[in-house]
């Protein structure tokens, strides 16, 4: 229930473009990257891909991997808040991960991205039962936005949520820093567990791409880092 304001740097303007999508690329909510850790076996994490597709995060996939988890990557396409049958997807990806041979049992964290993140606040924020954690990188919070009802969307939360916001983000007017700040407002008054964080100087997708930003990247990654261990390892040990 906290928002902090960093890393005041130079904004890079351009904006990324998002790739097409091919509706029989890969199969409906099944994973499109999975890596194992290097003892073979670790906590489930999975990764809700932004509209370019799950391809843009393998190296982030890798990361978490190293990191001791076993990392599963999602098309976002396929988790949209905007499709109802995204939360049945996201289900069946979630039950097919924790059954891998490669998966530690227990509770998962869910990491999205762009589109991905706005699929994890639909859908994974809402599944205590499975979920630790979600985190969300740039969230596409127009669908929360156009309901005006922000403060009942967070009353459903219930799962912790740390979300990164870029200042500067109007990429398609999906991501604006008023809805996140907005319903960080709201789950301060809810009592729910919400930390905002927020890059003002950031672009949308300021972790890949023309909008990098090399100071925030690492920030974000290391709460990020930082997150799944307090919430993802801090669950094993009961």
């Amino acid at each position: 229930m906290s928002c902090k304001w960093i890393m005041k740097f130079p904004a890079v303007a351009t904006l990324f473009a998002a790739a097409a999508f091919s509706a029989g690329a890969a199969e409906r909510g099944a994973a499109a990257i999975d890596l194992a850790p290097p003892s073979g076996h670790g906590r489930v994490v999975i990764m809700i891909s932004g509209s370019e597709g799950p391809g843009a995060l393998k190296g982030y996939a890798e990361k978490i991997a190293k990191l001791g988890y076993y990392a599963v990557v999602l098309d976002g396409r396929e988790i949209s808040p905007a499709d109802r049958q995204g939360r049945v997807r996201l289900q069946e990806a979630i039950a097919t991960a924790r059954h891998s041979s490669h998966a530690v049992p227990g509770k998962i964290a869910v990491i999205g991205f762009a589109l991905g993140g706005g699929g994890a606040l639909a859908y994974a924020a809402r599944q205590p039962a499975a979920v630790s954690i979600v985190i969300a990188y740039d969230p596409v919070t127009a669908f929360i936005a156009r309901s005006r009802h922000v403060k009942s969307f967070v009353g459903g939360l219930q799962v912790p949520l740390v979300v990164f916001a870029a200042g500067k983000d109007k990429f398609k007017n999906c991501c604006l820093l008023r809805t996140v700040t907005a319903m960080d407002a709201a789950a301060n008054e809810l009592g729910k567990p919400m930390e905002l964080v927020v890059y003002p100087h950031a672009d949308h997708n300021f972790i890949a791409g023309p909008n990098f930003r090399a100071r925030e990247a690492a920030d974000a990654w290391r709460r990020t880092a930082a997150a799944l261990r307090d919430y993802v390892n801090a669950a094993s040990a009961h």
